[in-house]
């Protein structure tokens, strides 16, 4: 009873932190996920520990989890994680030595699905912190086929692939997409593993490897990163329009970077040479940004003029908030600085920023509310204020953030203005340039959709 406690009290902390670190969390195909029964859950792994909370926290089941071993490296977080349903993964590249202690890791997985529970596995076995998808291990196969197994044949195992997108996996508000799978059901793989386990763990391994690749925005070589992340900033809303897609749908805009993954690495393949001429205009113009300071979405047609009642409103904004802006960085600076500062100057790895900020996130906010509540009630010795205060504490930090960025908004409209007027001849080229690489991935995009006979909605 005292660890299913202590669990449920740390997943509720875990939704309420995630939902805080990030802007929106859209979760997609709920309904595939088996209600009861045992499941195994395959997810891809770009960043750490927020992969097991988001899943953890969307998928509806309550569930254990894989982990490397290393992170059981003291007692104390040995008999936390023990408590929290972690179990330990002992991989041959922290040591050798250690990966016949495998054999309970598998036996453990074993039990969990005769007990008709979930468990939630990484099977890249490692989290890079990049957009490529890892080489696939045979682990969960092999766990699953081995339950089955033993019990012959009679249990229902169902396997579901998981796949996360972060629009940004470091980035404080950004978003995520959680994809799940459709379910594959172990026992479909009966005949093969009966004739041959080897040839049924391994096509049961290749099978997880292409579900997770539909799931995910992920691009199969690193170099593609780059190219594929400025056309999801310039082009993207663009070509979602023109297809006939909702831009402010989770799934069309899935589907629109899943499609401009493709296109990309079916030019570097087909067409290189096209793809280095689009990649020297394409530093170009970002260079040129970058040297005035301004960012692609004011030189968007698309994106309209602002109007004189829309530039009433922002200024009303921007002074009337201001004393409400005031007090909110009083009480939240301090610890909605550090977690950035420290991931910043002490966090090297990119899989794990995004899990530290979350971390020392949480744990500065609990220290500096508690010693600010103590002295506001100490000084103030009027209880109903006090709890007045305490109420305003989260709110005032949000509007602290969304007063930042209406603040740089608009300062970033102004600057595009001031160096319109007093260098029209450069805002002129830096325009003609956008409206270059746009007709180039127009060109680009009609010969493409030619080709694999593509057809727009």
């Amino acid at each position: 009873m005292g660890s299913f406690m202590l669990y449920a009290l740390v997943k509720l902390i875990s939704i309420a932190g995630i939902r805080t670190f990030f802007n929106r969390i859209s979760s997609q195909n709920l309904d595939q996920i088996p209600k009861e029964g045992a499941v195994i859950f395959v997810c891809n792994h770009p960043n750490t520990m927020m992969d097991p909370l988001i899943v953890g926290s969307t998928c509806g089941r309550n569930l254990y989890f894989f982990a490397k071993s290393t992170i059981f490296n003291n007692f104390f977080t040995r008999w936390i994680l023990n408590r929290l349903r972690v179990i330990p993964v002992y991989r041959k590249q922290d040591d050798p030595t250690q990966t016949n202690k495998n054999i309970d890791t598998f036996y453990k997985g074993y039990e969990i699905l005769e007990s008709g529970e979930s468990f939630l596995i990484f099977p890249e076995g490692t989290s890079t912190g990049d957009r490529t998808l890892g080489k696939i291990k045979t682990g969960a196969a092999r766990i699953g086929f081995g339950a089955i197994e033993n019990n012959n044949w009679k249990l229902n195992i169902s396997l579901v692939p998981v796949g996360l997108s972060y629009s940004n996996a470091v980035k404080f508000r950004s978003d995520v997409i959680v994809r799940y799978g459709k379910p594959i059901d172990l026992k479909s793989y009966q005949k093969e593993y009966e004739a041959n386990k080897v040839n049924a763990v391994q096509q049961l391994t290749e099978q997880i490897e292409t579900a997770l690749s539909k799931l995910t925005t992920n691009v199969n070589d690193l170099a593609f990163e780059k190219i594929v992340n400025a056309l999801e900033l310039i082009y993207k809303k663009e070509l979602m329009v023109d297809l006939g897609l909702d831009i402010e749908n989770k799934t069309d805009d899935f589907s629109a970077t899943k499609g401009l993954v493709h296109a990309v690495e079916w030019y570097c393949k087909n067409r290189p040479e096209e793809v280095e001429e689009f990649e020297v205009m394409l530093d170009r113009y970002q260079n040129r940004l970058d040297l005035l300071k301004l960012k692609d979405e004011f030189l968007d047609p698309a994106s309209g003029s602002t109007t004189m009642a829309q530039r009433i409103r922002v200024i009303s904004y921007i002074i009337l908030g201001f004393p409400v802006y005031v007090y909110g960085l009083i009480n939240n600076a301090i610890p909605y600085k550090f977690p950035r500062w420290y991931a910043k100057n002490f966090v090297h790895d990119k899989s794990v920023i995004a899990p530290t900020k979350l971390i020392t996130g949480m744990g500065i906010f609990i220290i500096f509310y508690s010693i600010q509540i103590f002295l506001f009630a100490f000084f103030s010795g009027n209880t109903p204020l006090t709890i007045f205060y305490i109420f305003t504490l989260v709110p005032s930090g949000n509007f602290v953030l969304s007063y930042i960025h209406q603040v740089r908004n608009y300062r970033q409209h102004l600057r595009f203005l001031s160096i319109f007027y007093r260098k029209r001849i450069i805002m002129y080229e830096l325009i003609e340039e956008r409206q270059t690489l746009i007709q180039y991935l127009n060109n680009a995009k009609k010969a493409y959709m030619k080709i694999e006979k593509i057809n727009p909605i």
